[in-house]
């Protein structure tokens, strides 16, 4: 049996789960698409200004509590808090269906997906700061540029795994493709950068989607003809917040399994 302390931890994630969920939920009836249903797309909604807002709010305040969960149980922990969030809003979205047959704009897309890894940036360092940093296997090094460019390398990954595992534009086939990216792209994070603080792999493969919004339109048809016929590239399948909230639960749990609780936290410091 798992002591009481564990006992009390497991317990307020799951409290906290359930609560940045319902925030999540309820703020997607923000995200009005022109159509009349809720969702897809949040620059590309009837009123874009309320769903910024909608999802603004619900990335920072499940940023502040993933970053509390984080400084009593582990970062790890606090990004899948804050994952769940976007994944409740996710679930409650219509999909590519809704974008490809409501005459959504592709470019638009794109934009949308880049302002989506910018808001987790801040989002991220919210949990990190609140929560402490992740504990890496080595000391760190600083000063180390071509870890960058490995974890450049590494979040690509995301863009073949969407596209072999997506295997329909069903919302948890588009979620789950990207949730398995991203924990491909944990399990390379901890192999191949092990001195780094994780905070950009929750950040650049969701930047990087773009790229395979461009790809996705530059070689296969985009049309409602061709969604109706399953032509559609399957890295369209998974809109911009399925990409962000499969990224974060995958990446976090491709981060943490394997390592103990000890090894997946330090002690906060402000300093």
């Amino acid at each position: 049996m798992l002591p009481m302390k564990s006992w009390l931890k497991t317990g307020f994630v799951i409290v906290a789960m359930a609560a940045v969920g319902f925030l999540g939920s309820w703020e997607a009836s923000g995200l009005v698409s022109a159509r009349g249903g809720i969702g897809p797309t949040i620059l590309q909604a009837q009123s874009p200004l309320s769903a910024i807002l909608s999802v603004v709010v619900t990335v920072g305040v499940a940023s502040v509590v993933g970053g509390f969960v984080a400084r009593i149980t582990t970062a790890t922990s606090g990004m899948i808090v804050l994952g769940f969030s976007i994944f409740a809003m996710a679930i409650k979205l219509e999909g590519i269906e809704g974008f490809i047959y409501g005459s959504g704009n592709l470019y638009l897309l794109m934009i949308e997906v880049i302002f989506l890894s910018i808001l987790l940036l801040l989002g991220t360092y919210i949990v990190f700061a609140i929560g402490g940093p992740f504990v890496v296997v080595e000391k760190e090094r600083e000063g180390n540029k071509a870890d960058i460019w490995k974890a450049l390398l590494i979040s690509a990954a995301i863009l073949p795994v969407v596209y072999l595992v997506a295997k329909s534009p069903m919302r948890g086939q588009a979620i789950g493709a990207a949730a398995v990216g991203g924990i491909a792209i944990g399990f390379l994070a901890r192999r191949f950068t092990p001195s780094m603080q994780p905070h950009v792999y929750y950040v650049f493969p969701t930047a990087l989607a773009a790229l395979g919004y461009l790809f996705g339109t530059l070689f296969f048809p985009v049309s409602d003809v061709a969604f109706a016929q399953q032509q559609v590239s399957p890295l369209l399948f998974p809109m911009p917040i399925e990409y962000a909230a499969g990224l974060l639960l995958g990446v976090s749990l491709g981060l943490s399994w394997g390592l103990s609780e000890d090894k997946l936290r330090v002690e906060p410091s402000f300093t």
